[in-house]
């Protein structure tokens, strides 16, 4: 084996259903990013043209810099945005004063002089990602000397002591054992980087990524059992040149099942990578036929970069058998759309709009007429149809408010076509981005992470999480199949929707049918078989009463129907008002194409019967039952698939016994029916 070497070795550990991402090599000839600043002999004087890729690459060349030049440098200022990206900060000459030598520790003298430097450079975040000189001031008032700069200015070369200090951090609050421990090796002290407080900013700062006492164990332990109990369990880790772990990812058995059927739209959750939590957690989830939030996949990344959102995206992608998703749904992060446009090229993606609506006060709050500015926005965003409509109500309101400078909304502007509910209504997101005024879903885990939760206590509460999700659809499944919701009306297209969809779907579409009261329709014009209605609804908004016409097209040849509010493309419910241009054609019964597989109550769900550790209690029986018939099946399929008669005779038997059993449940299913109608018995459903 050669002496360096990056591979991907695939690890059977007691199953060969697991894969894990590795990259290693000999920890000896591990080396800091250098950015390819190292390399050279003189590093140039800041330009206002420089451009940079990240913050590390700004702090390397200016740090190298300042060690040419013969000074010393602090971060005087830093502002980071909703999302936790560094947006702006100021790197300056640290000579500015002494401070007195504590003594209790001899270390906590930082020392730099009191001629008030203003030699510094202002970093902004480019509108392309990239970090760029706001503000150069080279000249300083005092004088330089490179042979008199510590080491302190070397972020690179300290890395090594950075994992020394790493692993003691745990032993005391604030670091003060570890800082104090160190003192006594003087190999150790000649290289320290650290006045004692920037010692705890950088063990504040790299605490999410080492975690506590436990949290290892009981992530390890976790995957232990899981593998011991799912044969489909999958988890991969990610490791930098020196073998530490940088990201990791995990799904079982039933997220990779249930995305095969549910996996059309997903939402990944990046909310606990906030600095707040100490769990940095990101997770994929998408919708079942309730309406409900099901798991496809969770990850813990060390850094918010690119790279390790593709490597997390690459993973899932690999764990889901290489089927990419139809849309998915993020917040702003710049990274996290470079990553999908690497790994998801062909998948729509757009921004959850509750995360964009929710960070009004903190954009626009400073406004003289903030409350007035935010009705009105917010009447823009979600009461446009068409894109005409928004682009010239968005311009009213800028013009009107002054807000052609708030570089926010301007930015929010040019990717409009990403969250505003007009342009993305066209496609369908299975009811998963909000497009109502004060929708506002509950994330996954709300319930067992808070800001103080700490990975080992995630995952002692990991399972019993997914276990109260599994029991609510478990629930929703027997009121769906056991008990019938009245109708609302004597429409036979209601009972269409009424026999087929789960309760909750049900519930949806009554409440169009309820709504179409207040539709009045009226034909525009015919064109051969296409007519051309007009719906007027009406509304309130508050206490006044709103008027809005709606455009709808009808097919009499082919039955369809298209309504310029998009809602069936958008959530796969016909709206109120189609439902009235059906009404008013006449139409008894609807196509099929209107009536969904995904939000039918009879749909085939694999995932219900995958054995897991947090199954529900009810459904053990059956687990247990699905769980042998196929330990059977597959002792069929290996003496069958030796010969090719063998194998077509098992082939030709199992689709006989599948149209048999599907008949026989059926009669089994209608003799044991309990469905009987009721009408309040599920309203907390």
């Amino acid at each position: 084996m050669e002496d360096r070497c990056n591979s991907l070795i695939p690890l059977d550990i007691e199953t060969n259903r697991c894969e894990e991402v590795l990259r290693h090599c000999r920890p000896k000839e591990c080396k800091p990013v250098n950015h390819n600043l190292d390399d050279c002999d003189v590093v140039p004087t800041p330009q206002d043209w420089m451009k940079f890729n990240s913050e590390d690459e700004v702090r390397s060349y200016y740090t190298k810099y300042a060690n040419q030049e013969g000074f010393a440098i602090m971060t005087r200022t830093s502002k980071r945005g909703a999302d936790g990206k560094l947006f702006y900060f100021i790197l300056a000459c640290s000579s500015k004063g002494y401070r007195r030598i504590g003594k209790k520790n001899p270390v906590t003298n930082c020392s730099s002089g009191k001629q008030k430097c203003e030699a510094r450079i202002i970093v902004n975040l480019c509108e392309d990602g990239a970090y760029c000189f706001k503000s150069i001031t080279l000249n300083h008032n005092h004088e330089l000397n490179p042979n008199q700069v510590k080491s302190r200015n070397s972020a690179d070369t300290n890395k090594r002591l950075k994992r020394t200090l790493d692993p003691n951090d745990q032993a005391e609050k604030g670091g003060k054992k570890s800082f104090g421990s160190l003192v006594v090796k003087p190999e150790v002290n000649e290289n320290l980087a650290f006045c004692e407080q920037g010692f705890r900013n950088y063990i504040q700062k790299e605490k999410r990524l080492i975690g506590e006492d436990g949290d290892g164990h009981a992530l390890h332990k976790y995957f232990m059992r899981m593998q011991e109990q799912d044969s489909n369990f999958f988890y991969a880790i990610d490791f930098d040149d020196c073998f530490c772990v940088k990201n990791i990812f995990w799904a079982d058995g039933r997220s990779r099942a249930a995305y095969k059927l549910f996996g059309d739209v997903v939402k990944f959750d990046s909310t606990y990578l906030s600095n707040q939590y100490k769990i940095p957690l990101t997770f994929l989830v998408g919708v079942n036929h309730h309406g409900q939030s099901i798991l496809f996949g969770c990850g813990l990344l060390s850094s918010e970069d690119t790279q390790s959102f593709v490597w997390l995206f690459q993973s899932w992608l690999v764990c889901m058998s290489g089927v990419q998703p139809k849309g998915i749904i993020t917040d702003q992060r710049k990274a996290v759309q470079s990553a999908i446009g690497i790994v998801f090229p062909s998948t729509r993606h757009s921004w959850c709009l509750s995360h964009i609506m929710k960070k009004l006060p903190q954009n626009i709050g400073g406004h003289t007429e903030y409350d007035t500015l935010s009705y009105h926005l917010q009447r823009v965003v979600y009461d446009s149809f068409t894109t005409n409509e928004f682009e010239t109500a968005w311009k009213m309101i800028v013009e009107e408010f002054d807000l052609e400078d708030n570089e926010w909304l301007r930015e929010l502007y040019l990717e409009r076509h990403r969250w505003v509910p007009t342009f993305i209504r066209c496609s369908f997101w299975a009811g998963m981005s909000a497009t109502q005024l004060g929708a506002i879903p509950r994330g996954f885990f709300d319930e067992i992470i808070s800001v103080q939760t700490s990975l080992k206590q995630f995952v002692d509460k990991y399972d019993i999480a997914l276990q109260a999700k599994v029991e609510k659809e478990f629930e929703a499944d027997f009121l769906s199949y056991s008990s019938t919701l009245e109708c609302a009306t004597n429409s036979p297209i209601e009972r269409q929707f009424q026999s087929a969809y789960t309760h909750a779907k049900f519930l949806e579409v009554q409440k169009e049918f309820i709504g179409k009261a207040d539709c009045n329709v009226c034909i525009a014009h015919v064109e051969g078989s296409i007519c051309h209605y007009n719906v007027i609804e009406d509304t309130m908004i508050g206490d006044k009463p709103k008027e809005t016409m709606f455009q709808v097209t009808f097919d009499r040849v082919n039955c369809d129907v298209k309504c310029i509010c998009n809602m069936f493309e958008f959530k796969g419910i016909l709206c109120r008002h189609s439902l009235g241009i059906l009404s008013m054609e006449r139409v008894k019964e609807i196509p099929c194409k209107y009536i969904l597989n995904r939000w039918m109550k009879s749909m085939k769900r694999r995932h219900a019967y995958v054995k897991t550790s947090y199954a529900a209690k009810q459904l053990q029986p059956q687990i247990q039952k699905f769980d042998l018939l196929c330990k059977q099946f597959e002792s069929v399929a290996e003496v069958a698939s030796e010969f090719e008669e063998t194998s077509s005779f098992v082939k030709n038997t199992i689709c006989d016994l599948k149209e048999k059993l599907e008949s026989w449940a059926s009669c089994l299913r209608n003799s044991s029916d309990m469905a009987v109608p009721i009408s309040c018995a599920v309203e907390g459903t």
